[in-house]
């Protein structure tokens, strides 16, 4: 049942009866809203039938507000601010300017410049609400179809043709141990001398690209890796601190324990090169993703000018 009391008024009406009521003269009114007096006239007089009560008092010489038209000016003017932020945060929402961004983010990247961009994009992007997620790049591809993050940063994992990928960030695997380790200083270490060193390798399950590459890295040379032990960044990190062994790991990941761990560079340094990819739905629908992808990959980071490597002591 429609209620007695509500009624419908456009916006043109409603801004016809504040130049009415700002200006307190038909023919002003009539003129700044690029109309002649009499129609101008008639719309005002239309807009009081429809409230249901009597908004200007009119004489020959004057027109003023009554006590309904003065309550209504001061309704109809706060409503005319509204509209404009409404249609504003819209038009803002459609260009990805505000609302929510939550990013995957791969643990192992955590160090990389990836996490500066992040804070970057962030100063510029106040009105968006960016939400980081720490998570294995395995996970990543189930999280974007159930739409629990709009993008993600990982490592290359095979996924479907529905998510499209990118390269962001590039940097060297290098060789992470233990300060008063034998090799700590070398200027590079073989992939065959490796090979006879106890190395922390990585789980399938968490870390299969890492696993991947560190496996094809020995088969290029025909031999195979002296695992003691399989783990994931950070836990590779403190086997390593306990004397359990060596391990391959991406440079910058280095910097969390840079005060105890040292590195070595591989050999075969252009074979293992650590990548991190953007990930997103090809049906995506929150707009702030591609306003983000562009800034991301506007920043064109690289290690030898966007990170300072650790130093090795």
């Amino acid at each position: 049942m429609t209620n007695p009391d509500t009624i419908f008024l456009d916006g043109r009406l409603l801004e016809m009866f504040c130049a009415a009521a700002e200006e307190l003269h038909f023919g002003r009114a009539a003129a700044r809203m690029f109309m002649s007096q009499p129609p101008f006239s008639q719309q005002i007089k239309r807009l009081e039938h429809l409230v249901g009560e009597q908004l200007f008092v009119r004489t020959t010489r004057s027109v003023r507000l009554t006590p309904a038209g003065e309550v209504m000016v001061v309704r109809a003017r706060k409503l005319a601010i509204d509209t404009g932020l409404m249609v504003r945060a819209a038009r803002q929402a459609a260009r990805g300017e505000t609302g929510s961004l939550s990013i995957g983010l791969t643990i192992s990247a955590n160090c990389s410049p990836l996490a500066e961009a992040l804070y970057q994009y962030r100063v510029a992007h106040p009105q968006i609400e960016l939400n980081l997620r720490e998570m294995n790049s395995s996970t990543m591809e189930a999280a974007l179809r159930q739409r629990s993050i709009d993008i993600a940063l990982m490592r290359p994992v095979p996924v479907d043709s529905d998510i499209a990928t990118t390269e962001v960030y590039r940097e060297p695997m290098v060789l992470a141990l233990r300060r008063d380790h034998p090799w700590a200083g070398k200027k590079r270490i073989s992939t065959e001398a490796l090979a006879e060193a106890p190395l922390i390798g990585y789980e399938q399950a968490v870390s299969p690209y890492f696993r991947r590459m560190i496996h094809q890295l020995f088969a290029g040379v025909g031999r195979h890796p002296r695992i003691v032990q399989e783990s994931a960044v950070p836990t590779n990190l403190t086997l390593i601190e306990a004397g359990v062994g060596v391990a391959i790991v991406p440079l910058t990941i280095l910097r969390a324990r840079s005060d105890t761990l040292t590195w070595v560079p591989l050999q075969d340094r252009l074979k293992a090169q650590a990548v991190t990819v953007m990930a997103m739905l090809r049906s995506r629908t929150n707009p702030a993703v591609d306003g983000f992808a562009a800034t991301l990959l506007k920043t064109q980071m690289k290690p030898s000018s966007r990170s300072k490597s650790p130093e090795r002591k």
